[in-house]
């Protein structure tokens, strides 16, 4: 290892131990990688439900690849909605289907990721098999409709996810709960 390399191992080692110096092995590498990757799914997500809301055909179903890629086949799919009635489903293309028609009254949208904690219980072994895991993920959700009126959704994610060998890690459990909202009326 050459003198950079020395260097960004140990910075990066310094901030993902919290400041605390420790000695990186390959288990807190992989714990490192895993969690990264597990906070990219929702991330993707994010990025899918604003291609969903688009309402332009190629784009939601460029948002329904993503979905399919981060869900399990049977996800199961929990969001509270206005008035505190939930939505539930099971399948990606189930909560397409949800996405799609909560998002057609709005010309845009934005979904904005802030904190994300992962848990990790475990990696998958040598053979790719096994690994689970936790995730929050507070979201800030903008939404736009024609009339000028701003909607904001604020709430948290709370994930389960797990690994699969030759696909990775996958959400195969999500709960949205709304934690406050707000409607702006521009127009006045």
């Amino acid at each position: 290892m050459n003198i950079k390399q020395w260097l960004v191992w140990g910075i990066l080692t310094f901030f993902s131990s919290g400041g605390v110096i420790v000695q990186a092995g390959e288990d807190s590498t992989a714990e490192m990688v895993a969690k990264q990757e597990i906070e990219y799914l929702q991330r993707w997500y994010a990025r899918a439900t604003d291609l969903i809301g688009s309402n332009v055909p190629d784009q939601i179903e460029e948002g329904r690849g993503i979905y399919h890629r981060i869900f399990t086949p049977d996800v199961s799919i929990q969001a509270s909605a206005a008035g505190g009635v939930y939505y539930e489903v099971a399948g990606p293309d189930e909560w397409v289907k949800v996405v799609a028609t909560a998002l057609s009254v709005f010309d845009a949208t934005q979904h904005l990721l802030g904190t994300q904690i992962v848990e990790l219980a475990s990696l998958p072994n040598a053979g790719g098999e096994g690994g689970e895991a936790t995730m929050s993920s507070y979201l800030q959700a903008w939404h736009s409709d024609p009339d000028r009126v701003i909607d904001i959704y604020i709430g948290t994610y709370t994930s389960k996810v797990r690994y699969t060998a030759g696909v990775g890690w996958q959400i195969y459990e999500m709960r949205l709960q709304k934690v406050a909202g707000e409607v702006i009326d521009k127009s006045v």
